[in-house]
């Protein structure tokens, strides 16, 4: 089983790969409304309970927003957060690299997972 440190880092990464296949290339950077989208996305993803390190923690949008913050500095990280002032900009760290090429170096989930994690995500992000 992967440990919490990689858990978290796939479920980061793959997140921010979901949003790139959608067309989302920034988000709010707003901790609270973050952390309400992810809760969201969470409770509806049919994979969550692949990453126990993450819903067995007591705060598990807190655990995702902890991810959030260290994806910039994260060495190796294939999709990154990017603070960029009141957003963060989400992106592949390869240039000219599609979803489709990257998908592979973050974890073994197709692509179509991820974007169903974040699709409701998006959703609740464009509500607030």
């Amino acid at each position: 089983m992967a440990s919490k440190d990689q858990q978290v880092r796939e479920v980061v990464e793959g997140m921010a790969l979901g949003l790139v296949a959608l067309g989302v290339t920034r988000v709010t950077s707003s901790k609270s409304q973050l952390e309400f989208a992810f809760s969201h996305a969470w409770r509806r993803w049919s994979h969550a309970d692949e990453y126990p390190s993450i819903g067995r923690a007591p705060k598990p949008d807190n655990v995702f927003w902890i991810g959030v913050t260290q994806s910039e500095r994260r060495n190796g990280a294939t999709v990154v957060w990017c603070e960029r002032g009141t957003e963060y900009e989400v992106g592949i760290r390869f240039e000219g690299w599609t979803p489709e090429d990257a998908v592979d170096l973050v974890g073994g989930r197709p692509l179509a997972q991820w974007v169903d994690l974040s699709t409701p995500f998006r959703e609740r992000l464009d509500r607030a």
